[in-house]
């Protein structure tokens, strides 16, 4: 009878396999074979319901308690991680995160620390320091043992930039777990995002309702401080912790049903005074990270981003036409910056969906050029770090009304420093500019927090890479022509009277532009150029209406442009120095 349950209720799993099953032993080997413990004990316990053996419900859900509850939470798990929103999150809009993830490796350097290193350095081969100083880890290996420690891994702090995927690589890592891939040593896995966390109501809770608030199919558990019951904390986003975090002041905690602030809680399962035995994976933004003491740290990873084989591998996956994904990756290896740029996956969704739209509308023109791609990645961090920081807000609108002058500022001091040929800059540079410091902490996708081993007074910032400070830069030069008759490459442009009687021309800013970078010999301007003149199309000023603020008006002959850098390419010798004046004929939408 329970066989004929198996083959008809449950055929997805039982149909034509149950004809070598001679008794009970073989039945539950072959449940264990084709569903695993925790389903394989769900239908058992349904079955044994329909054929009204209680009593053996009534024992089985008593003695494999465990089993029930760890498929209980890997059902909520499943249903919570088993698909994802790239980018923007919209409704609808979600896909399996099998579809588009794709694996990166976590690096661990050889003096590892907290406060190490800058969470953005270059991605090319010369700039990643001597070989043999990081190590790569598999993201499925980050408690495994390490040859240069000689005691368990309990603490992990992964690092990186905004967009970056820690995420994303959480959320494969408790599939991997829900899935039996990898880590099944580990009983049960709970995580606690910091931004849920900060919705928490209770004044004071235990560590057992904290669980029970997030997992309610929880509340039987009571073997959490066994040392045979191996748990994981899985601490995300700690940079959106709005907790004071008090490690020096908030009291010792040891009893996992006592109740506490939520502060006092979190600090105690970080010192490891709550739960010892379980361990903790913490992942934050770089300018966040220091907020952990050191020794509670055992292990430090980075998440570097993709590299050439993965930038293609999640091309490939987003687009199922090979031609398509072929066309998007020869694009990007045209143009340096693009390459670079792709290693942070969310940029690289900035450039699937501009490309979705462009195969999709064959019969309308879509911007594909180098600029277009950096103003819609400045548009999708806006929007996303308020989604992330003050979500209340963001869901009516993209942005706040303080992000305009945000931006404007931070261009100007991109232009600044691009003038100094320094992409660093310190909070007094930031003081000067009237710019919030904590401000800049939460825009890591465009600038972020150097940090230093030594001990120093002035925080360090520097943009994350050196494009996007070009590209800030320029957006400055174009925003103080248009709305103050400002042209900062050729002082001065627009005698003042004549401003109020007609519209500025662009002209006289190109011309400065093109004149000023092939005048430099080192092709520090190439791209800045490019993204200026990528800034005068209509489809970016109108990516940027709202943002941006545009008080002014101007005309723009972009022919007139043209004919002046074509003029240069005849005229001027050195060809290396021109190279870079077609790309800037491309901006221009002139061939």
């Amino acid at each position: 009878m329970f066989k004929h349950y198996l083959t008809t209720t449950f055929s997805e799993y039982f149909e034509n396999q149950m004809d070598d099953c001679e008794d009970a032993l073989d039945v539950v080997d072959k449940m264990l074979e084709r569903c695993g413990k925790g389903c394989a004990l769900k239908i058992a316990t349904h079955i044994l319901r329909d054929l009204k053996q209680y009593d053996l419900v009534k024992f089985l859900e008593k003695n494999c308690i465990r089993v029930r509850l760890q498929y209980e939470l890997k059902v909520s798990l499943k249903r919570r991680y088993g698909s994802i929103f790239e980018g923007i999150p919209r409704q609808g809009e979600q896909c399996f995160l099998s579809c588009v993830y794709v694996d990166q490796l976590l690096t661990e350097g050889r003096n590892a620390g907290v406060n190490g290193e800058h969470e953005l350095r270059g991605y090319d081969a010369s700039s990643r320091g001597p070989v043999g100083q990081e190590t790569e880890i598999g993201r499925n290996d980050i408690f495994g043992p390490s040859p240069s420690r000689d005691r368990a891994i309990r603490t992990v702090l992964t690092t990186g930039i905004a967009g970056i995927g820690m995420t994303v690589s959480v959320q494969r890592f408790i599939l991997d777990w829900i899935e039996e891939k990898a880590n099944q040593e580990i009983h049960f896995v709970f995580p606690l995002p910091f931004r849920e966390l900060g919705l928490v109501k209770e004044d004071n809770i235990s560590l057992m309702e904290l669980i029970c608030v997030f997992f309610p199919e929880m509340k039987e558990m009571d073997f959490i401080e066994r040392k045979d019951c191996r748990v994981l904390f899985i601490l995300d986003g700690l940079d959106g912790c709005r907790l004071p975090l008090d490690f020096r002041r908030n009291d010792s905690v040891n009893d996992v049903r006592q109740k506490v602030t939520l502060d006092a809680l979190l600090t105690n399962l970080v010192r490891g005074n709550l739960v010892p035995s379980a361990l903790l994976w913490i992942t934050s933004r770089s300018a966040a990270a220091n907020r952990i003491p050191p020794q509670c740290i055992q292990r430090c990873t980075e998440l570097r981003g993709f590299n050439a084989s993965q930038k293609e591998a999640y091309f490939r996956k987003k687009f199922k036409d090979p031609n398509q994904a072929a066309q998007i990756l020869s694009h990007i290896n045209t143009f340096a910056s693009l390459e670079i740029m792709c290693h942070i996956p969310v940029f690289c969704w900035v450039v699937a969906t501009i490309f979705e739209r462009k195969f999709s509308e064959a019969s309308r023109y879509v911007n594909t050029k180098v600029t277009q791609f950096y103003t819609h990645y400045l548009i999708l961090q806006t929007h996303m770090k308020n989604l992330k920081y003050y979500p209340s807000q963001a869901t009516s609108q993209p942005w706040l009304e303080t992000d305009p002058v945000f931006v404007c500022k931070l261009a100007e001091l991109a232009f600044r420093q691009l003038e100094k040929e320094s992409a660093v800059f310190y909070e007094e540079d930031l003081r000067q500019m009237d710019v919030d410091v904590q401000e800049v902490t939460l825009r890591s996708g465009l600038c972020t927090e150097i940090f230093k081993q030594e001990i120093s007074q002035d925080r360090e910032f520097c943009f994350v890479h050196l494009s996007v400070q070009e590209y800030l830069a320029a957006l400055h030069v174009h925003l103080s022509y248009v709305n103050h008759h400002k042209n900062l490459l050729n002082q001065p442009l627009v005698p003042p009277i004549s401003r109020l009687f007609k519209e500025t021309s662009m002209f006289g800013l190109y011309k400065a532009a093109v004149d000023k970078v092939l005048h430099r010999k080192d092709g520090h301007l190439d791209l800045f150029l490019r993204f200026l003149l990528g800034l005068s199309q209509e489809t970016t000023q109108q990516a940027l209406e709202g943002l941006i603020p545009r008080t002014g008006s101007f005309s723009h002959n972009p022919e007139e442009t043209a004919r002046y850098i074509q003029k240069m390419l005849r005229e001027n010798s050195n060809l290396e120095r021109c190279r870079n004046l077609p790309h800037c004929l491309d901006e221009l939408k002139c061939n």
